[in-house]
């Protein structure tokens, strides 16, 4: 009976040691498998530094599918830069997938929250995203904005608690906490890594807004002036015309 008791508890101190994390490494990601996607980035890279359009556009077709179903927006672009062989074109073309993939991997781990193994695994991997993407922070904005963005997963990880092992050493979760910080991530990222063609509408559609505001402003424009008097002079036609016909009758 005393070996049964003494097996028993030691098997329980087995499992708690190997399923429950200790306090120093509980937020620990682990290697939670690469982000396929994001990892071919690092090979369609070097393939457009030797000017090796062949493999590149292999790597792209291998993952056709994904950017049919998760990233069509970018395909335009993508297309037009294979046709005009435009290297820098294609590495932000999918760099802007990959941020749309760090936003579809966070949304899916916010509609999943309450399975932990399942949300946790979605918020590994768009972190698995993020560190390709992590260079190109640091160059376009700093190592402090790069690392407030890790230390935003590295809360939401937090935020999603621990069941433990049948109920030991469980944490509970925040809900809130992690949609803050999910949200602090894509507003970070989003803004570095935009889809080209609607980069380049958005500053188009500005400039022709500008100039229509301008053009209707309060001190007005001489080629507004210029239309509102042709306007009236017809309006005053018109209403000559309708007159003599009534006058007719």
């Amino acid at each position: 009976m005393k070996k049964s008791l003494f097996f028993g508890l030691t098997l329980i101190f087995i499992l708690n040691y190997i399923f429950i994390p200790s306090q120093a490494s509980a937020y620990s990601y682990g290697d939670p498998g690469e982000e396929k996607i994001a990892e071919a980035y690092k090979e369609l890279e070097t393939n457009l530094e030797n000017d090796d359009w062949d493999s590149a556009k292999k790597i792209y077709d291998s993952y056709e599918k994904d950017f049919d179903l998760y990233f069509s927006k970018v395909k335009p672009d993508i297309n037009k830069a294979f046709e005009e062989k435009d290297k820098e074109l294609l590495l932000k073309c999918w760099r802007a997938a990959l941020m749309l993939n760090i936003e579809r991997r966070l949304h899916f781990a916010q509609e999943q929250f309450d399975d932990y193994g399942q949300a946790k695994l979605l918020l590994a991997k768009a972190r698995g995203t993020y560190n390709v993407l992590e260079p190109y922070v640091v160059e376009e904005e700093n190592q402090e904005r790069a690392d407030k963005i890790y230390a935003s997963f590295d809360t939401a990880l937090k935020s999603l608690g621990n069941p433990g092992l049948f109920g030991i050493g469980s944490k509970d979760n925040d809900p809130e906490a992690f949609n803050k910080e999910v949200e602090s991530i894509i507003d970070e990222l989003r803004p570095l890594f935009p889809i080209p063609s609607e980069e380049a509408d958005q500053s188009h559609l500005n400039e022709e807004n500008l100039g229509l505001l301008n053009g209707l402003s309060e001190g007005g424009s001489s080629s507004f002036w210029l239309f509102f008097s042709i306007a009236l002079i017809l309006l005053l036609i018109v209403l000559i015309v309708l007159n003599k016909r009534k006058n007719k009758k």
